[in-house]
């Protein structure tokens, strides 16, 4: 015989917004590749901690069409409107690859927020093949995506 558990590891919970310690509150970040994958996970998690987030992305049709996404979840994971989400998010289209991006990012969230306290470098280049495969242009990439 089995029964339910409440509030027990076999019955997973997610606290509320209300529920959240707002440990990052006042706080300001910027993520390159935050539209997809760890780097959306990590927007997401800040937000509800109560960060201020710019968040870098290519800058082609799809991340931007997935930028609106992610305002969306926020807006519906904080049960609040997009608009009070739009006051703690900040667009940043722009090849990270380009140092003209990151001048871009710093600017954007100190003209926004007057500060910047965190900076997480999660944009990267991934080519699918066995790890000693990988060619030559792409580690060139990946350094200059991660300096």
């Amino acid at each position: 015989m089995s029964h339910a558990r409440k509030n027990s590891l076999w019955t997973p919970t997610t606290p509320t917004a209300a529920q959240t310690p707002q440990l990052l509150s006042g706080k300001s970040m910027m993520i390159t590749g935050g539209v997809t994958g760890i780097g959306r996970a990590i927007v997401l998690g800040y937000l509800q901690h109560g960060a201020n987030v710019a968040v870098n992305h290519f800058g082609d049709d799809k991340s931007a069409s997935q930028y609106q996404t992610l305002v969306e979840e926020a807006a519906s994971n904080l049960q609040t409107s997009k608009e009070e989400i739009e006051k703690r998010l900040v667009e940043v289209p722009g090849d990270v690859g380009n140092p003209e991006t990151g001048k871009k990012l710093v600017d954007a969230v100190v003209q926004r927020w007057g500060r910047l306290d965190v900076v997480i470098s999660n944009a990267g280049i991934c080519e699918f093949k066995e790890f000693l495969e990988y060619v030559l242009p792409l580690d060139h990439n990946f350094v200059q995506v991660q300096n």
